[in-house]
């Protein structure tokens, strides 16, 4: 028989059978055949040769070896085992192959692996024995045999021949073999494999995939991974964008946290995803979420989340690159909003993305709106994935940012964007995201929500459509919404409703309905609302594009009839609707709601534009009421009043003008003061006027209004058809006799009222206002004829003040509206009316004052002249109004017109109808006209059904403050009216040219000044509540739909951008003259030469003038102030920045306005710079001084690189004063020494940027000035006096006593900010050990100031050290300390020395801790706790630095002394009442029994104390020692633990019997020892634990210990009658108690323990005397036999051995063994005596009887401890338990 065939049989009795030209079939187990050929070729030696020959002509056959290779057949088995058998995903099972069985046999793997090694490569390109190319590869099979082998025999030799074959096989099998080596190898082999894989990195690039899987699943080395991460890097830029995310993922999961730092710094500047998304999506449009930037960023993500080190690198290396512009990417962006998403970094990236977007100093913005679009209009997959931190991020900005301002930019941009290129689920949320944040209440988060409504419906109508039920389940809370909101809210509904073109939406007819009841309710809050849904509509359907057809709508309609634009008559239709419905609601409401339909048909007309058509018929219906209503001419007047001659008309610029306004004849006042039945002719012709609520002339400016911006867009923008309205004048009174005295002018009747029929001004009324006496030049004369019509009666006042009021309106409405117009007369006249503006104010102003108090105060919305803001419904004005009520029944004469109405409206029958002013009301109406929703009487009845008394509060008073600030009252000058200030070279050349005076420019920059403050100063940003309408912006209470306040900052901004430059001039002509009249300042030339533009005619006026000045700083700083100005470019080829400094640069004659494109902006800024320090050398008050000094640091912040360090360095000492710094600081300098006038006005904020600048700003040594200003200026300001010690120079002015807090509190931030700011890294050693040393003595000198402080300055001050502490001791530990131990082997002495001062300032923030307790001052115990965290940190740090340079013998750990804030010893413990004062004395004792080492290191503190101030009388308790680090030579102190015992010993002895209460006695004593447990486990659970130092928890510990102990020791002085209910109470109790220790306090001791292990051991030996008494209480029941006691031992003991093993782990954790004895315990029950423990006999053992002399020594103490009077019984034998002894080794 030859081999092969004895091979062959001995493989099919195993149990193989092999089939020539067919698969083999497996009939036995693979084990049990493994076995059996094992145990073949143990007996037979030459069976190895034959059967590896065997095999290798069976692997020799090119087209059987698949047989081999492929899994047997499964034929009959013989055993029931199939272990070696697994099932496919057929359900069928599956068997090994005949090679990878073989290679299970030991004898023959080593030969059979050679084999199919050797074979390999002759198989590679073969695609499988039957041809078939879908067939798995015969070498691929191979490379299948080796893998997941249980072992290998000789893997060395493996392992290098696969190896070997790596290098000449193609690359797809190369692949394959990568991909197999780590189920191939061992692990021993790792070394070898991962260095050819890192080789092959560098070599075949295109294997990098497999290579870097297989290097993942390896144990590679740091320098291998190094070298591969660099490969990987350096293959990024080149790499396909499908081999992307395995690139990243290994780069950042194989990187550790020392070099996360550069790799992800290198895959930012690498890793362009723009290009290589955009490569992709060329070749292959895949789908979204298998795109290949979703991939890379999954891939991220996934790493981040995984990796914290990751986390942290990238944030700090997106936030440190914030000044490079341009190099933040879309990685960056999508990381943010990765880590966004984690809870712990979320705080984090929102401080981030707050450095990036907003402005911070001279940083400029990295993260513009732009930015964000274009990312997520390009990667709108990836963002996504990521929406919920999208939506999160965006809602984070609108509710942390105005409206206006980068950030609400920056959320409109994300959310807009976000909406466009998402899907309608996301699109679902941003809709529903945005209702949520309108209803939050807050004014700035409804603005911007409300603003980005308005833009998607302008951007995305139809994608917003579907989600308009959002919108629209606003309008049910629309009342609590500001009138603004409201009309951006119609404005989105609008757009939405008229997306058709015409008004044939179903929502178009809801929001028709809802606006007219709105118009139709009798509260003019809600009339308002519907006033501004109507125009609102009215906009979206009368513009241009809804009513104009396209041609392109036409031939979608089908028709080809016109190529033009045609109107669409449906809408237009509905327009005129609209417009008829709010005319129609007019005649049914009051005069001011069609006063607020005219403003708010005005506002749109001027903002938005209506079709022409409706213009039209505006002006035609319009302007004919105007004319017939109001305007005459003086024939006229003549046949409506009673005249002895002609009309006298006040007030008119040209006498040839026929045309008068009359103002009197709809006069409320004058017609109810009986004014009109005097002067009046019987047969005079009002006019159709209907009788509405209110008075008429409310509607006088508005009409103007509406019809002079109808005039303009019909005439394109000319006004010559009404020009007559700018000069005509106004008849205000009639000629009324004042010279004759009346009867009674508090209440004079129209009898007493007489006609004059001379022409004698001093007795004519007429007279007396005629022409431009109320203007007149003289101003003498002027304020005569105002006091003289102060004594006037009080009627006629009243009705002149009406017709003021009017007047002053109409001048405002007037100049608006010519404003604008170029005509040199028309500006002229302008200028005059202007100037005559402010002396009819002030006429009003006098005139109103004169009425206060009187029964004839005059109140424009009590008059019916402006809209009622209230919310209330409207109540009738009855002045000359007719009141008739009208039905069955006889009403009262005698009562009040109210409670007539009461009467009727409360009976039954609803009959009654009243005529109020000529409208006939229902009773109902009119109960809701008169009273409102609120009526007292209609709630005291329904109070009286529930039968409950309600407190009557009475109507609520109107407040009237219109005598004492009539502007909010007045109408706002819009926009245009500031036109008028404008000046260009013919202006400033013309002697001729009208010039503004003094205060009519005064009036113009006051309304100018409101406007930018109100929208271009950031303020404080406050949560409105829901409903509480927000304050009015200027002029807004007369205006409605003011232009300014529904304007933007923006819009704000781009108006006084373009009266820049002649404000300037402006200022320095008000600078001249001011300077010319004072004379107090020295002129600089640049300003010496300013043109005459302001008139100024006497002396008074230069009081006007300095107004002026401080209102033209106000702007100009808000202007440079303002955080959108480095971004607002739009709509210009110039930045805002380039235009403002450049106006700046020209006006201080440094530059041609033809250079400034081809400056520096470096050297621009200078330019500007220079000129406001020009202008600073002009002021005289410090207010102005320090508004000039903002501008200067404004101005200063746009030239970031401008004057940086290196340049400043290499300067002189002159060179440095004369930088902007240097100037800047040398300006705060001089307004801190200078002698204000008004020093009272310096605000503590102004003094605090002073004092801070004075010392950031210092261009020589920073530092230096600091220490100055704490160690001489600040102790001289407190002193109120200069020590002859100081030098004169270092004292200020305006350091005084009461300016000492905020000068402190600036000195010491001034100090954090040195050192945040300096370079530290880059300082050498010696420097930097100097610089700590610096800065140690300046915070010692601040803290030291505290210990002098008086009872006024204390608690200020002491807030302000202990935050400024809080911050100094973070920056000591997080930033020197480091530095320091670098240098520390070079300069140990001089750092030894740093710390030994820095110890006397941390001692005094312990004693200002200290202080907050004995004071009680919550505000300052606030910062307590973390302050002594960062102490304790700090105390930490310094530990370790000197542990590591081995100079521990320098430092010494001790305790320290509770001190006050000037040095005394005082109580560590809130002073109790009833203390008595026998313990002061023994406090006193125990400090003079210190030891002499801690009063020398106490001495230097006591002597900075005050020597003149008491110490306080505070009754010292136990005292609590904090730690500090005392870094000293090798002298130490040590502590006497047992002095301090007996010494509060002696105090429990000396408390006072008083505290006793009287109801605890025997027969309620146990109810109060329960409570009193439960309280304490109460306090255990409730408290912070967590929230509390190290030295607080200690001092916890120890006193829950002591009061265990004394609750426990009560048990053992028990009688029969109390001992069995007490008993329980304590053991259960003491159950939660040793719970709540072992789980909780002791954890907590545990993390203090290396700083508090002398305390907590003494707090663990007191523990354990409550512990005994436990196992004392658990002993008592077995001799009581008491069942009921005995259910609560067994847990008890286990709790009790539960903690004993707790401070076991601690005491060893904490290497302290030595403190800690385990022995055994005595058996002893309650009162301490030994027990019998018969019960217990067939347990006891010998062993028990012998006790240790440790353990007899301690039980002896305890039995010491017990009460004396309870007698000992005889001692018996007792069994031993086992206990935790814990001592200290003073104790020992």
């Amino acid at each position: 028989m030859d081999s092969s065939q004895r091979c062959r049989e001995v493989i099919q009795t195993c149990g193989v059978e092999l089939v020539d030209g067919s698969i083999p079939v497996l009939h036995t187990p693979s084990t049990l055949f493994r076995y059996q050929l094992n145990e073949a070729i143990r007996s037979d030696a030459d069976l190895v040769a034959y059967m590896g020959d065997y095999l290798d002509e069976l692997l020799s056959d090119h087209d059987a070896i698949s047989l081999y290779l492929d899994p047997m057949t499964l034929g009959t088995v013989t055993d029931d085992s199939t272990a070696t058998m697994h099932v496919v995903s057929g359900g069928l099972p599956q068997t090994e192959s005949l090679v990878r069985l073989m290679l299970g046999v030991d004898a023959l793997q080593s030969r059979l692996v050679a084999t199919l090694v050797d074979k390999f490569p002759e198989y590679i390109g073969d695609e499988g024995t039957d041809g078939d190319a879908s067939a798995t590869k015969v070498s691929v099979k191979i490379l299948r045999q080796l893998r997941w082998l249980d072992y290998v025999l000789d893997s060395g030799a493996l392992t290098e021949k696969l190896l070997e074959t790596l290098g000449f096989v193609p690359p797809d099998m190369q692949r394959e073999i990568v991909v197999a080596l780590p189920d191939i190898i061992s692990d021993s082999d790792n070394t070898q494999v991962t260095k050819v894989l890192a080789s092959m990195l560098k070599e075949t690039p295109e294997l990098m995939l497999p290579v870097l899987d297989t290097l993942g699943s390896l144990d590679c080395a740091p320098a291998l991974l190094q070298g591969a991460r660099n490969s990987v890097i350096s293959h990024l830029a080149s790499a396909e964008p499908i081999e992307l995310p395995v690139l990243l993922r290994f780069l950042l999961q194989s990187v550790s946290a020392d070099a996360a730092a550069p790799v992800i710094m290198r895959i930012r500047k690498r890793l362009d995803v723009d290009s290589i998304v955009l490569a992709s999506r060329q070749r292959s449009a895949s789908a979204a979420d298998q795109s290949p930037d979703v991939l890379i960023f999954d891939a991220i993500a996934t790493s981040l989340r995984s990796h914290k080190h990751l986390r942290d690198a990238w944030l700090k290396i997106i936030a440190s690159d914030a000044d490079n512009v341009g190099s933040q990417t879309t990685l960056d962006l999508v990381v943010l909003l990765i880590l966004h998403q984690i809870t712990t970094h979320t705080k984090r990236v929102e401080s981030a993305l707050k450095a990036k977007i907003d402005i911070v100093s001279s940083q400029p913005i990295a993260y513009t709106p732009a930015l964000f679009e274009s990312n997520i209009a390009r990667f709108p997959a990836v963002f996504s994935v990521h929406f919920p931190a999208l939506v999160s991020v965006s809602g984070w900005l609108i509710q942390t940012s105005a409206l206006g301002s980068q950030g609400s930019r920056v959320a409109t941009s994300i959310l807009v964007s976000a909406f466009a290129a998402m899907g309608m689920f996301q699109r679902q949320e941003i809709s529903g995201e945005l209702a949520v944040h309108i209803g939050s209440g807050n004014a700035n988060e409804i603005d911007t929500a409300a603003h980005i409504y308005l833009e998607l419906a302008t951007k995305h109508p139809y994608e917003l459509r579907p989600f308009a039920v959002f919108i629209k389940g606003l309008l049910d809370y629309v009342d609590n919404l500001d009138i603004a909101h409201v009309r951006t809210i119609f404005d989105t509904l609008g757009i939405l409703s008229t997306l058709a073109g015409g008004a044939d939406d179903s929502m178009f007819s809801d929001l028709y309905i809802f606006v007219r009841k709105q118009l139709s309710s009798v509260f003019p809050k809600y009339n308002r609302i519907g006033v501004v849904g109507t125009v609102s509509l009215l906009r979206q359907l009368g513009g241009e594009h809804t009513l104009e057809a396209t041609r392109a709508d036409d031939e979608c309609a089908g028709s080809s009839m016109s190529q033009a634009p045609r109107v669409n008559i449906q809408a237009l239709r509905r327009a005129v609707q609209l417009l008829e419905m709010l005319m129609d609601s007019g005649r049914h409401q009051s005069w001011t709601f069609i006063s607020m339909t005219y403003d708010e048909l005005a506002h749109i007309v001027e903002t938005h534009g209506l079709h022409q058509q409706l213009l039209m018929w505006l002006h035609e219906n319009v302007s004919s009421k105007f004319a017939a209503q109001f305007l005459g001419d003086v024939e006229d007047l003549s046949r409506r009043y009673l005249l002895s001659g002609h009309a006298s008309v006040a007030l008119s610029l040209d006498d040839d003008e026929t045309a008068v306004l009359d103002v009197f004849n709809h006069n409320d006042d004058a017609e109810t003061s009986g004014l009109h039945a005097a002067t009046k002719r019987a047969d005079a012709d009002d006019g159709d006027v209907p009788r509405l609520r209110g008075c008429v002339l409310s509607c006088l400016p508005s009409l103007l209004r509406l019809i002079q911006v109808c005039e303009k867009a019909l005439g394109d923008g000319s006004l010559g058809e009404i020009d007559a309205l700018l000069v005509c004048g106004i008849y205000l009174l009639p000629p009324i006799d004042v010279a004759s005295p009346h009867p009674s002018l508090a209440s004079p009747s129209a009898s007493q009222y007489n006609t004059a029929l001379s022409d004698d001004s001093s007795g004519n009324a007429s007279l007396l206002l005629a022409g431009n006496a109320l203007v007149g030049i003289d101003e003498d004369s002027r304020l005569d004829l105002i006091k003289s019509i102060c004594r006037w009666p009080i009627d006629l006042r009243r009705a002149l003040c009406t017709s003021l009021y009017v007047a002053v309106n109409w001048f405002r409405e007037v100049i608006n509206a010519f404003a604008d117009q170029d005509a040199d007369e028309v500006r002229a006249k302008v200028i005059m009316r202007v100037n005559q503006l402010e002396q009819i104010e002030r006429g009003l102003e006098a005139l109103a004052e004169s009425l206060s108090g009187t029964n004839g105060e005059f109140h424009p919305q009590r008059a019916g002249l402006i809209p009622e803001m209230s919310d209330t419904a409207a109540r009738t004005a009855t002045n000359g109004l007719s009141l008739r009520i009208s039905g069955p029944g006889t009403l009262n004469p005698t009562e009040s017109v109210a409670e007539n109405m009461d009467v009727g409206l409360g009976l039954k029958e609803g009959s009654f109808m009243v005529d109020v002013g000529g409208l006939l009301l229902s009773q109902e109406d009119t109960h809701k006209l008169v009273h409102g929703t609120n009526d007292e009487h209609l709630g005291d009845a329904s109070a009286k059904k529930r039968g409950r008394k309600r407190k009557s509060t009475g109507a609520a008073p109107v407040v009237n403050d219109f005598a004492k600030e009539l502007h909010p009252f007045l109408r706002e000058l819009s926009f245009s009216a500031f036109d008028i200030l404008k000046l260009d070279e013919a202006d400033r050349q013309s002697e001729h040219r009208p010039l503004l005076s003094a205060r009519g420019l005064s009036v113009i920059l006051r309304e100018l000044q409101a406007a930018v403050a109100s929208k271009l100063v950031r303020r404080a940003e406050k949560r409105v509540p829901w409903g509480k309408p927000s304050p009015p912006v200027f002029g807004a209470l007369a205006t409605f739909s003011s232009n300014i306040a529904g304007s933007s900052a923006r819009d704000v901004f781009s108006r006084v951008r373009v009266l820049f430059p002649s404000l300037l001039q402006y200022l320095d002509a008000c600078l001249h003259v001011r300077a010319r009249f004072r004379n107090d300042v020295d002129e600089p030339e640049q300003l010496s030469h300013a043109p005459r533009i302001v008139a100024v005619d006497s002396l008074s006026d230069v009081s006007v003038v300095e107004l002026c000045i401080d209102r033209l700083l106000h702007i100009v700083s808000a202007v440079l102030s303002w955080d959108g100005l480095q971004t607002d470019s739009a709509h210009t080829h110039e930045s805002s920045l380039t235009l403002v400094l450049g106006a700046l640069a020209r006006q201080g004659q440094r530059t041609h306005a033809d250079e400034i494109s081809n400056i520096v902006p470096n050297v621009l800024v200078r330019r500007a710079f220079d000129y406001l320090h020009d202008v600073a050398q002009m002021v005289a008050t410090s207010m102005r001084a320090i508004d000039v000094l903002r501008m200067l640091v404004a101005v200063r912040s746009f030239a970031p690189s401008c004057e940086s360090f290196d340049e400043i360095s290499g300067m002189t000492a002159e060179q440095r004063i004369a930088t902007m710094d240097g100037r800047i600081s040398g300006m705060a300098r001089r307004v801190l020494d200078a002698k204000w006038d008004a020093i009272q006005e310096l605000r503590p904020a102004d003094l605090e940027l002073l004092v801070g600048l004075h010392i950031i700003r210092c261009p020589h040594n920073r530092l230096d000035l600091a220490y100055t200003y704490a160690a001489h200026i600040l102790p001289q300001s407190i002193q109120g006096s200069i020590s002859e010690d100081v030098d004169d120079s270092e004292a200020l002015a305006t350091l005084k006593p009461a300016t000492f807090a905020p000068a402190y509190k600036a000195v010491s931030q001034a100090l954090a900010t040195i050192v945040q700011d300096s370079r530290l890294t880059n300082m050498g050693s010696s420097d930097m050990v100097q610089f700590s040393g610096r800065i140690v003595d300046t915070w010692v000198e601040l803290t030291r100031i505290t210990q002098t402080l008086d009872a006024s300055l204390q608690r200020t001050v002491l807030i302000v050290a202990l935050r400024s502490g809080l911050t100094m001791t973070d920056l000591f530990a997080k930033t020197i300390l480091p530095l320091l131990d670098a240098c520390f082997f070079t300069h140990r002495d001089e750092i030894v020395a740093v710390l030994e001062r820095m110890r006397k300032a941390t001692r005094i923030l312990q004693s200002i801790c200290n202080h907050s307790k004995a004071s009680q001052d919550t505000k300052l115990q606030s910062a307590v706790p973390q302050t002594k965290r960062k102490l304790e940190q700090l105390i930490f740090q310094v530990y370790v630095l000197m542990g590591n340079n081995d100079s521990m013998s320098a430092l010494t750990l001790g305790r320290l002394k509770h001190r006050g804030v000037r040095g005394e010893v005082v109580s560590s413990q809130i002073p109790r009442d009833y203390e008595s004062e026998g313990n002061e004395s023994e406090a006193e004792e125990e400090g003079e029994e210190e030891e002499e080492s801690d009063r020398a290191e106490d001495v230097q503190m006591e002597s900075a104390s005050d020597d003149n101030v008491p110490d306080p009388a505070l009754p010292p308790t136990k005292r609590n020692r904090g730690h500090n680090v005392t870094v000293r030579s090798k002298v130490g102190k040590r502590m006497e633990v047992l002095q301090r015992k007996e010494i509060l010993a002696k105090r429990r002895k000396s408390a006072d019997n008083s505290a006793a209460l009287d109801t605890l006695n025997p027969t309620t004593f146990a109810s109060a020892y329960k409570a009193v447990n439960q309280v304490l486990v109460t306090v255990v659970q409730d408290s912070r634990l967590r929230n509390l130092s190290s030295s607080d928890m200690v001092q916890f510990s120890g006193r829950i210990v002591d009061t265990w102990v004394k609750l426990t020791r009560i048990t053992q002085t028990l009688d029969a009658s109390l001992s069995r209910s007490m008993l329980i109470v304590a053991l259960r109790s003491g159950l939660t108690m040793t719970d709540l220790f072992a789980k909780t306090i002791l954890s907590l001791l545990a993390a203090c323990f290396f700083t508090h292990r002398d305390e907590i051991v003494a707090v663990l030996e007191r523990m354990r005397k409550a512990t005994r008494i436990l196992q004392n209480v658990c002993n008592y029941p077995k001799t009581s036999q008491d069942t009921k006691l005995q259910s609560a031992v067994p847990q008890t003991k286990r709790k009790l051995e539960q903690l004993i093993f707790q401070v076991y782990v601690l005491m060893g954790n904490n290497d302290s063994m030595s403190a800690l004895t385990l022995g055994r315990l005595k058996h002893l029950i309650v009162r301490s005596e030994d027990v019998s423990l018969q019960i217990l006999r067939d347990y006891e053992s010998e062993d028990n009887e012998s006790e240790t002399e440790s353990d007899q020594a301690e039980n002896d103490q305890l039995e010491s401890e017990s009460n004396d009077n309870v007698p000992d019984p005889a001692p018996v034998q007792a069994k031993g338990g086992r206990s935790v002894i814990v001592r200290s080794k003073v104790d020992k």
